[in-house]
């Protein structure tokens, strides 16, 4: 995953009971696996995932910005 989840694709990962979540660049307006929110990660749940952020960060940031750069 190059973006870090939205939360209703967090919630997807969470009741699918993936294992574990690597993505680059965190999303600091709608991320909810570390940054805005942690659903991924919540106490409360019954499974919580291992989170593996942050992997070739600069390389993710930069490939969205030129992807939505020109749009």
């Amino acid at each position: 995953m190059t973006l870090e989840p939205c939360t209703m694709c967090a919630g997807a990962i969470q009741q699918s009971r993936v294992d574990r979540l690597v993505y680059g660049a965190r999303d600091e307006k709608a991320g909810a696996a570390g940054s805005l929110w942690d659903l991924v990660r919540d106490r409360r749940l019954n499974h919580r995932p291992e989170v593996i952020e942050g992997v070739l960060a600069g390389e993710c940031s930069r490939l969205l910005t030129e992807f939505f750069r020109s749009r």
